[in-house]
């Protein structure tokens, strides 16, 4: 007479296994997930900056020049309060730099975050393109 045993629990083997797949499967998914959330800044950033740069342009409509940015970079409260918009920081810092007569500016978005998922972007009074809003350093 054969008895047959009744297998209630996994064996370590099986268990070990199944580890290594899913180890396997995190190795591939973690690297582009992150990579993708680093994209999202990135569009996010360039997002925030054209909307920087059209309250700019409605600013140059009604005044006749750029918004005057007073000596030295300001930071996203000075932007948001002079442009009248609401731009959120999430994760990034924007300041802005202009010429004194307000002829022209510069804007851009930092994010800072241990090399190399930092990046800069940028973006000035010139039209609106495939390099304005560019990416300068450490582009995702």
């Amino acid at each position: 007479m054969i008895m047959k045993k009744n297998r209630k629990a996994f064996t370590l083997l099986e268990i070990m296994v199944v580890i290594i797949i899913i180890g396997a499967i995190a190795g591939f998914a973690i690297p582009n997930y992150t990579k993708t959330i680093e994209r999202a800044h990135l569009r996010d950033a360039m997002m925030q900056l054209e909307t920087i740069h059209a309250a700019n342009n409605l600013y140059r409509s009604r005044t006749g020049s750029y918004w005057p940015v007073p000596v030295g970079a300001v930071d996203l409260a000075a932007i948001n309060n002079n442009l009248g918009i609401n731009i959120i920081g999430n994760g990034m810092d924007y300041f802005c730099n202009g010429v004194g007569d307000g002829s022209a500016f510069l804007c851009w978005a930092d994010r800072q975050l241990a090399a190399p998922k930092d990046f800069h972007v940028e973006v000035t009074e010139l039209s609106l393109d495939a390099t304005n809003p560019l990416c300068t350093a450490n582009c995702p």
